[in-house]
Parts: C-alpha cells; structure tokens; sequence
C-alpha cells in the first residue's frame, strides 16, 4: 500500500512539536534545578539561543526572528496556517487544546487568534456549557483559507518526498514513529517526574 506523503508530513511536524516540548521540559527542569529565577548565560527564558550564539553553534533555527517562529512560540502566518489546519480538521476544538496541539504558549495561540479574528477568518465562542472553555470557530473566509492551506500542503508534501521511493517513504515512516513514541515517552516521564518532585516539597 502506498504511503501517504501528507501523512510523512504530518509525522515531520508532529516530531517537531514533540521536541520542542521535551527540550522546554529540559530546559525548565535544569532552570528548577539551578534556582528557577537563574537564567543561563546566552539563552532566553525558554530555552532558545541568542541569535549571535546560535550562529556561532550552527544553530540557525535556534535564533531569534528565524523564518516565521517568534520567540514565544509563533503567531506569523505559518502559526495561523497552522491553526487553520486542525479547525479545518475539528472546527470548534478549545483555545486550551489549540494550544496543546500546536505545542505553543496559550499567549502565542491568543496573538495568533487575534490576527485571525481581525482578519474574519475565525471567531471565539465561549462553551454553552462551560463559560470557561473557548471554542475557535472557522468562518466561511476562514475555511476557504483552510483549504487552499490544505492543497498547497498536499502539493508541498508531493514535491519534498518525491525523492524517495515507496520503500524507502515506509522505512521513514517506521523510523518517525520510533521518534515519535520515544519522545512521547519522554514526556510522560518528565510528567512524572514534575509530579513526584511536586509531592515531594508538599510533604516536606
């Protein structure tokens, strides 16, 4: 059976989110560890290097400013693009689980709703049956954005992998879930940890 190049796409960014999550739970948890206020010289609050510093690593995705990503997570047009994506996939999914999903700051997921909201592309509701929950809703202007997002993805998605032959799209693909399910892996154990760590000062 042939592999679906949106879904090697998917697996791409999905490994992506996952690593950005397991290095800010590093990073935080080092910062916990040395003091929580202490801030390592040469990186910003989350993890990020300096732009100077990160050209001097190598590191050209790690600077300030790179491409579309802003230092709190991202609300350029690829953030938007991105949110329009998963309403076009569950219109009315919660800003708490928009959030989650795209592995950002509900901050950076509020700049971007904004610009999104000002463009009449979605709308926020507040749940009927849970004032507390905001519901993001794609207009008919927002949906249309959607699915040109979406063709132009599944063409982007055509153009990168066509390099490689259907064996090798399957071997990727088996390779992205290893990553993907050792990372997730991380994660929860970061979780854990968090947990026992919070446990731990409550019964000292």
């Amino acid at each position: 059976m042939a592999i679906d190049n949106e879904e090697l796409m998917h697996q791409l960014q999905r490994a992506s989110v996952l690593s950005r999550r397991s290095r800010r739970a590093h990073v935080k948890r080092r910062m916990d560890e040395q003091g929580g206020e202490k801030r390592h010289a040469g990186h910003c609050c989350h993890g990020h290097r300096s732009g100077r510093n990160a050209m001097a690593f190598g590191d050209t995705e790690a600077t300030h400013g790179y491409g579309n990503h802003k230092c709190h997570g991202g609300s350029g047009r690829h953030g938007q693009n991105r949110v329009l994506a998963i309403l076009m996939m569950q219109d009315g999914t919660s800003q708490k689980d928009l959030a989650y999903l795209l592995g950002i700051r509900p901050q950076s997921l509020s700049e971007a709703l904004d610009k999104l909201e000002a463009s009449e592309l979605v709308v926020r509701r507040h749940n009927e049956e849970d004032k507390r929950v905001v519901n993001v809703f794609l207009t008919d202007a927002g949906r249309r954005r959607a699915e040109k997002v979406a063709e132009d993805r599944k063409k982007s998605a055509a153009d990168v992998f066509s390099v490689l032959t259907e064996e090798e799209k399957e071997q990727f693909a088996a390779i992205m879930d290893k990553l993907i399910a050792k990372l997730d892996d991380d994660l929860s154990e970061k979780s854990r940890s968090k947990r026992d760590d919070a446990e731990e000062a409550e019964e000292a």
